[in-house]
């Protein structure tokens, strides 16, 4: 007697397999891929309590019930802007899935995602960008480090991530950085002379890191984190705006992509071409950096209402 067994495969196992196919194949980032498979795997936890959905098999009974289902839960305890995202997240997913004929029919394009408000990113004016660069202490190495990396932030229009990730590699050619942006797409950007001569006064003064290749390091040595780059930016802001009050005030909110922001928006106020500030940005949409736009008319409009005599009351 002949014995045929059957693999069972999970919705879950198919999760593991997109999350292998986004690391290896699409180059994903490490957040992306822990925010998928976090999104995902709620999903998967969502039909197996409410619809005993567990197998591979379940797959091919998925009705548009079952994804209102989960938004429907979704809507209760998140907000508008995480909604969406995990919903992004399923899209994605069962893109794949139906590229892989796991499925035949893909219920999410009849079901829509709640709206979010886009809201214009926010910058600082050029006067401010240089009141920050003044702010840190530069007596001691770790001041130096962080005179480089806000020079080299604003200077270059880089990410958190990217500054983190950056080697002394990428550094090689003389005026230039080799950036690795987001699913490991390759840049270069060139630097100004002062995020030049910070980086080399930096690099005088830091003690032997523990990492030979990192370019920017703790005090223990290791190289920093996205995390620990981010607190001490927002450290030197708010150093400045002991020394500037009036620009910081209760309302507004500062992050350290506010220089990535500020970067574009005075490329654009200064005449850049549209294409070229996308190029340097590293993003894959024109669209995206269309956004800049809004806020050269946003700059454009409290101008007039400031200047123009009948504007006034």
């Amino acid at each position: 007697m002949k014995l045929i067994y059957t693999i069972k495969v999970s919705i879950k196992d198919w999760i593991n397999c997109f999350i292998e196919y986004g690391r290896n194949e699409k180059n994903w980032s490490t957040d992306t891929l822990r925010a998928y498979e976090s999104d995902l795997t709620q999903f998967a936890d969502h039909l197996e309590t409410v619809f005993k959905v567990t197998e591979e098999s379940g797959l091919s009974t998925f009705s548009a019930s079952h994804f209102r289902s989960f938004t429907s839960s979704l809507m209760k305890d998140n907000k508008a802007i995480s909604v969406a995202r995990k919903m992004s997240a399923l899209r994605t997913f069962f893109r794949y899935l139906k590229r892989k004929k796991i499925i035949t029919q893909n219920w999410l394009t009849l079901i829509p995602s709640p709206k979010v408000e886009r809201k214009l990113p926010r910058f600082l004016k050029i006067e401010e960008v240089l009141e920050l660069m003044c702010a840190p202490d530069e007596s001691t190495w770790m001041g130096k480090r962080d005179k480089a990396l806000l020079e080299l932030m604003y200077g270059c229009g880089l990410r958190v991530s990217e500054v983190a990730d950056l080697t002394h590699e990428q550094l090689a050619r003389s005026g230039w950085v080799r950036v690795m942006g987001k699913g490991k797409k390759e840049r270069w950007v060139p630097l100004t002379e002062i995020a030049q001569e910070s980086l080399e006064n930096y690099f005088q003064q830091r003690p032997s890191p523990l990492d030979e290749t990192a370019v920017f390091i703790s005090f223990r040595g290791t190289k920093l984190t996205s995390r620990s780059i981010a607190r001490i930016i927002v450290r030197q802001f708010l150093k400045a705006a002991e020394f500037s009050p009036e620009w910081v005030d209760a309302n507004r909110k500062i992050s350290p992509h506010s220089l990535r922001h500020s970067f574009a928006t005075h490329l654009l106020t200064a005449g850049a071409d549209l294409r070229s500030i996308q190029e340097l940005l590293g993003h894959s949409s024109l669209g995206t950096t269309q956004r800049y736009t809004h806020l050269n008319l946003g700059e454009l409009t409290d101008d007039y209402l400031r200047s123009h005599p009948l504007s006034k009351k």
